[in-house]
């Protein structure tokens, strides 16, 4: 723990700590995105979406044609739940390994801009995918933060942009040169939420996709093995 004094002392001719609530040093998660148990958790998860390689690196390549490069570090991702409780991590694991057994891939299609409040996301049409959400919501209720009451399926591919101008230009451009990109959800990932950093637990494929070598605790998988995920890295 840094005290008074030392922050005092500090040396005026060192670089002045990052500021913004947006670097892993500053942040600080807001009390919608705490999950509602009877005490503090040490630890919180995030759950995404697994998709292919293909689809994966257009949406990547996108994300770091327009997200802000000192703050990027994740690739292209759609999360369905944001701070799972790590209290509650054997049960949400039984949830998640019970689900998958229960599907197959699916097809996802990103298709459509909008705006955010510090950027852009691209809106993604997978139906089952709000199936799958509802199904664990109604499972994990009790202890979801509010911010994951509910989920709209899309990519962030720019954010923590403070100008607006930047923004409606970054808008107006994609909605001029993106044609799209469908690809398929091959399963779920599971990350553990470290100060703004995401960090792989496991991967759960579908059903049909258990014969595959599974991948699980990689940082930093190769795009074009499968499946393509997030590399480890800050929050979106």
């Amino acid at each position: 723990m840094t005290s008074a004094n030392s922050q005092e002392s500090r040396d005026p001719t060192a670089p002045a700590p990052a500021k913004g609530p947006y670097t892993a040093e500053t942040y600080t998660r807001k009390a919608d995105h705490t999950p509602q148990t009877t005490q503090p958790e040490s630890e919180t998860y995030i759950l995404a979406l697994v998709t292919d390689a293909p689809h994966h690196q257009a949406m990547t390549s996108l994300r770091n044609t327009h997200f802000p490069p000192r703050l990027n570090k994740l690739s292209a991702h759609i999360a369905l739940f944001r701070a799972l409780p790590g209290s509650e991590l054997p049960m949400i694991t039984n949830s998640i390994e019970e689900l998958v057994s229960n599907y197959r891939s699916f097809p996802v299609n990103a298709s459509k801009p909008f705006l955010l409040s510090h950027g852009v996301g691209i809106e993604a049409q997978a139906p089952p995918a709000r199936t799958i959400f509802q199904t664990l919501k109604e499972q994990w209720k009790g202890f979801l933060s509010k911010q994951d009451q509910s989920f709209r399926p899309y990519y962030t591919i720019q954010n923590k942009v403070d100008d607006k101008e930047i923004v409606r230009k970054t808008f107006e451009q994609v909605q001029r040169e993106f044609g799209g990109s469908t690809g398929t959800i091959a399963g779920l990932v599971l990350y553990l939420y470290d100060r703004g950093f995401w960090k792989m637990e496991q991967i759960y494929p579908f059903r049909e996709q258990e014969h595959q070598q599974p991948l699980s605790r990689m940082d930093n998988p190769r795009q074009d093995e499968w499946p393509a995920l997030p590399k480890a890295g800050s929050s979106a």
